[in-house]
């Protein structure tokens, strides 16, 4: 399964990064190639975007669920394929280092199945990486400009 994680680490506390990490609508659209996310309810949302495999750019529609919240460190979610048949889960972690500074780890793991599965995983073994970095760097630039950190 292609997988990746990203580390940042933020000078800010732990409270203020797990007050925007609990609401997925703070990092959602964060996603490199984000479209649009839908709430279903509280813990499950619909994530689109638009996924530059390389060869081709492929819309993808992800059915999110958020498992997990043990506050305030850690945040688990799965990934269904709506539009393609993918499959996965991710996680956030927040490690605090000191009272004003926090270690953010963010992890994400997709895969193909079916058919073209063979094929897409290649492409994923790219893609996830990247997407991760850049997710979790948006979520650090985010946070940094929302509490005025140079």
């Amino acid at each position: 399964m292609p997988n990746a994680t990203h580390t940042v680490d933020l000078p800010l506390s732990n409270q203020v990064t797990w007050d925007f990490l609990k609401d997925y609508n703070n990092w959602a659209p964060l996603m490199p190639g984000y479209i649009a996310h839908e709430v279903q309810n509280e813990s499950q949302f619909t994530w689109i975007y638009l996924a530059d495999l390389g060869f081709t750019k492929k819309t993808i529609k992800l059915q999110v669920d958020m498992n997990e919240f043990t506050e305030p460190s850690d945040i688990k979610f799965g990934l269904k394929g709506l539009s393609d048949n993918f499959e996965g889960s991710g996680y956030f972690k927040i490690q605090e280092n000191s009272s004003d500074s926090v270690q953010v780890t963010g992890s994400l793991d997709l895969s193909a199945g079916g058919f073209m599965g063979i094929m897409i995983n290649s492409v994923l073994e790219t893609f996830v990486p990247q997407a991760t970095k850049d997710l979790i760097n948006s979520i650090e630039a985010k946070l940094t400009e929302l509490h005025s950190v140079k």
